[in-house]
């Protein structure tokens, strides 16, 4: 159990590591060894781990997908649902230097996806997981009566994940419109124009899955 712990804490510092370098220098001009040296370890240490550049920042990418879903299934499920959905969905807005440290890698990460198919499909299946989340969530809104029985469940998920990305993006590159008070106050004035008064009642058992 020592050696294994040791080694998953390796590969986690590594992708800490990446993720830094990238989020400083962009992923093109970031190297094996400015990976290493941002990690404090070895260029062969780190390929000890990772036997190329894409195979490490498929792990990275992982980890902050991986770090997107424990901040959702870190929030507390407390009434009212209006309120829940914002605080679900404000963890994958860039509001501290973690997530936007992980955010502007994603930034970085996306043009990658057009041309590779193993990044693509776990970019696709990551996000597939998190509209299904945010869609199981607004099913049992309308079972509770706090979201209109003629809306699509499905559509106003994808709506919302649509929102929070290009909330996102026009933060990160410095847009005036977009600072942290105006990007939260847009998704709370979304979202109460979704529910309505309804949204302040309802059950709670939600559970959205995936993360960025």
């Amino acid at each position: 159990m020592p050696r294994t712990a040791d080694h998953d804490e390796r590969r986690d510092r590594i992708a800490r590591a990446l993720l830094s370098a990238v989020a400083r220098k962009g992923l093109a001009r970031t190297t094996m060894v400015d990976v290493a040296d941002e990690a404090g370890a070895s260029v062969g240490m780190v390929q000890r781990y990772f036997r190329s550049k894409k195979e490490l920042l498929r792990f990275g990418v992982e980890h902050l997908y991986r770090r997107g879903a424990e901040r959702i299934d870190e929030v507390e499920r407390r009434p009212p649902f209006d309120d829940l959905l914002l605080r679900l969905s404000e963890t994958l807005l860039p509001l501290d230097e973690e997530r936007r440290t992980e955010l502007t890698v994603w930034l970085e990460f996306l043009p990658a996806t057009i041309t590779d198919p193993d990044l693509a499909r776990l970019h696709r299946e990551t996000t597939h997981q998190l509209v299904d989340g945010l869609a199981q969530a607004f099913v049992r809104a309308q079972g509770a009566g706090a979201f209109p029985a003629e809306n699509d469940p499905t559509e106003e998920a994808v709506a919302l994940v649509a929102l929070v990305d290009g909330l996102t993006v026009h933060h990160l590159v410095g847009s005036d419109h977009f600072g942290p008070d105006r990007i939260r106050a847009a998704l709370r004035t979304h979202i109460g124009r979704l529910l309505g008064p309804a949204g302040a009642t309802g059950d709670t058992g939600t559970s959205p899955g995936g993360g960025r």
